[in-house]
């Protein structure tokens, strides 16, 4: 039986896993660390750090009653936990060889080091930019693009300190908001997609393009994912193709991606790409417009080696992050309301009223809905 020592998993991944016979093991961070935790109870191994491999690495050592390098994997499904994961995989000579590479997911998770191989392998994707150390580097960066710059953090994801410059007296009115050292890229204008694909042995399988709606406060913050795209057939077939060159330039060899890209008059433009499924529930998204969720894919991979078929249930399906704060009412009417609408599968509240701003990152935003048009099968 194949055993996944999986890090912080959603109840979604660990319901995947199990349903095609792989045996899960959550690994969760907590206080909480003695003994008796740290042995596996119902299923659950307590850490200090979810990010620390070689916690993790001997706690598995020291909890299983056995392990081979074919049954025994550890899987991370975010940034840094998928980077986590691929340092346990090596440090215990386990997986097979079912985890993207070290060095892969550290390039996509290190913004400059992957504008750098951009530049290099495929400069048609990339534009110019630059690591910042002050304010007047990142004045000098605009007077080289006078159609704009973002400034963004050399690493992260969800938008935070991500700032869209459009002019000198935007830099000004940004200064106190700059975080140095930090990255500055060309600004590409035009519609926002994501690529969400998987790979075994080096062999992609694009599942599907989702469309970004932008906005908050800064305008660069995803309040809303369409899938599929309304793209025709070979604007899709371009983004999957831009998609598959990158990820043959970083050498993912396993597991989910996403991808970012911005078409430009019709040209690609590479915005960021990840080791892993998007956020923002396009892992739930993938269900009705592939016929499996992402984590559904990524066991199959794992036990299988195969991918599974491409079968749409639904025409589209969108998330739709809502601004609640001049909202009167409870949140449990809010939610009440949105899932009386019979499209809507699913309406959460992500910040308790006390809690709501302005919204300027991914964390900060205050609810979604899920909604699902024109069913045709149900699973």
């Amino acid at each position: 039986m194949m055993c996944a020592y999986i890090l912080s998993p959603r109840q979604e991944v660990v319901t995947a896993f199990t349903n095609l016979g792989i045996q899960v093991t959550r690994i969760v961070e907590s206080d909480n660390t003695s003994q008796e935790t740290k042995e596996s109870v119902n299923g659950e191994i307590h850490v200090k750090s979810i990010t620390n491999p070689f916690e993790i690495a001997d706690i598995i050592c020291e909890t299983a009653t056995d392990f081979y390098e074919e049954n025994t994997i550890c899987v991370g499904l975010g940034d840094q936990t998928s980077l986590t994961a691929s340092v346990v995989n090596e440090l215990l000579g386990v997986a097979g060889g079912k985890y993207a590479p070290i060095s892969t997911l550290f390039v996509l998770k290190n913004k400059p080091l992957l504008r750098r191989l951009l530049s290099m392998k495929l400069p048609q994707y990339s534009g110019y930019f630059k690591v910042v150390s002050d304010a007047d580097d990142v004045r000098n960066s605009f007077r080289q693009n006078q159609n704009g710059i973002v400034v963004k953090p050399l690493s992260g994801s969800g938008s935070r300190n991500v700032l869209r410059l459009q002019s000198e007296d935007d830099i000004a009115k940004n200064l106190v908001s700059f975080s140095f050292p930090a990255l500055v890229e060309e600004c590409f204008f035009g519609p926002e997609y994501s690529v969400e694909a998987i790979t075994i042995d080096g062999q992609h399988q694009p599942l599907a393009v989702t469309e970004k709606i932008l906005g908050g406060e800064s305008g660069v913050i995803e309040i809303g994912q369409i899938q599929p795209a309304n793209i025709d057939a070979s604007t899709k077939e371009l983004l999957f193709e831009v998609t598959t060159n990158l990820l043959d330039a970083v050498g993912l060899n396993f597991g989910l991606s996403h991808t970012e890209i911005i078409l430009e008059k019709d040209t690609p433009k590479i915005v960021e790409s990840h080791g892993r499924v998007g956020g923002d529930r396009i892992a739930d998204l993938l269900r009705f417009t592939t016929g499996y969720d992402a984590f559904e894919r990524l066991g199959a991979a794992i036990a299988t080696g195969k991918f599974l078929p491409i079968e749409p249930i639904a025409s589209s399906c969108r998330v739709d992050f809502v601004d609640l704060s001049d909202y009167q009412e409870s949140d449990l009417e809010w939610k009440d309301k949105a899932l009386s609408d019979p499209n809507v599968r699913l309406a959460e509240v992500l910040k308790p009223a006390e809690c709501r701003g302005r919204i300027w990152c991914s964390a900060d935003r205050h609810a979604f809905t899920l909604s699902v048009f024109d069913r045709k099968v149900k699973r």
